[in-house]
């Protein structure tokens, strides 16, 4: 009997100098096979898993598609006026606020596989780092398809630029804020015991970051408090700036009638001579130069100039895109963090 327990002891020992009852350090020793065939497998059972929960994908889908065309027949098929030019801010605004759909409707899934994990978590099949990779990785392939369609359903009803790099940058950066709201959700998601938990928590981060995005209230009047530092946490500033200067730069504006602003010049002046020095000055166009009554100006005289006054760059596009990366590599981070917590805890 003692010669029994000391080898049971001796066993404890060897378990605990690989990183305890379920594997740290030492995860080889623990697990009957390497890290790279459990992510292998367990990425293949949860793609298997995404692909029969038809429920999910088609929720998924719809929600893309049916928001795309709400969307896209609001603001269907906008001119190159000056009032528009407020209008395709408004319609690209609108496609950020779909990310708080998507923020909602992929924690369920995930918290729910939590579970199956927290259950299978004693028997040592895998390990934590396969159970995050597979969870985080599997959601993408779905998620740019569904993607995808919201640009095709959303793009050519708006009538956005028809430049063939402008609808590529676009479809690039709308996955990739797609993507960002998916991780920022399960980032969410990892650290609430439940999906009632985490629907009053979404609204704490939703609503920053639609608040101080640059839209609702411009950066130029924005409180200082708020233009100082968290206008430029928000990741959805940097996706919006993106799309509206892809979209308008170099655009020419032409104002229709009811755009124009009316003024007269001085007796014996032309519009030109009276105001053109000035024009060429600030921003906007003589829409008549030559007469000498009634003149009438365009604010506008290129997309440029109008986002220029929200603080916004042409410049910036692959900036923007970078940062967007950055987001979701710090939302893939903290969630796989709070796994290997959950893990710990579920000791």
């Amino acid at each position: 009997r003692q010669s029994v327990l000391s080898e049971i002891s001796r066993i404890n020992d060897l378990k605990h100098q690989a990183g305890g009852d379920h594997g740290e350090a030492g995860d080889d020793k623990v697990f009957a096979r390497s890290y790279l065939y459990q992510i292998k497998l367990v990425t293949q059972r949860m793609l298997l898993m995404q692909w029969r929960n038809l429920e999910y994908q088609t929720t998924r889908v719809a929600l893309q598609v049916i928001c795309a065309l709400a969307v896209g027949f609001s603001y269907f098929n906008l001119s190159s006026g000056s009032v528009d030019m407020q209008n395709r801010v408004m319609a690209c605004f609108f496609t950020s606020i779909l990310g708080v759909l998507v923020i909602n409707s992929g924690q369920p899934e995930f918290i729910r596989q939590r579970q199956y994990y927290g259950r299978e978590t004693s028997t040592n099949q895998y390990g934590w780092r396969a159970f995050a990779v597979a969870i985080i990785f599997t959601e993408w392939p779905f998620a740019i398809v569904a993607n995808t369609l919201f640009v095709v359903c959303f793009y050519w009803t708006v009538g956005l630029n028809s430049l063939s790099d402008r609808i590529g940058y676009f479809y690039i950066l709308y996955v990739t804020f797609g993507l960002f709201a998916l991780s920022l959700g399960q980032a969410i998601a990892s650290f609430v015991p439940n999906d009632m938990i985490a629907a009053m928590v979404n609204p704490i981060f939703t609503a920053f970051i639609t608040l101080v995005c640059g839209v609702t209230i411009p950066y130029a009047l924005m409180p200082k408090f708020f233009s100082a530092w968290l206008y430029w946490l928000s990741p959805f500033m940097y996706f919006i700036e993106g799309l509206i200067t892809n979209d308008l730069h170099g655009s020419k504006v032409q104002c229709h009638p009811e755009e124009l602003y009316t003024f007269e010049p001085p007796s014996n002046m032309t519009c030109n001579e009276y105001a053109g020095q000035w024009v060429q000055s600030a921003t906007g166009y003589i829409n008549n130069p030559d007469d000498s009554s009634a003149c009438k100006f365009c604010p506008y005289s290129v997309g440029d100039e109008f986002y220029r006054t929200l603080n916004w760059s042409f410049s910036h596009r692959w900036r923007n895109f970078g940062i967007l990366f950055g987001f979701i590599a710090f939302n893939i981070a903290f969630t796989m963090l709070m796994i290997r917590v959950y893990k710990v805890n579920k000791r």
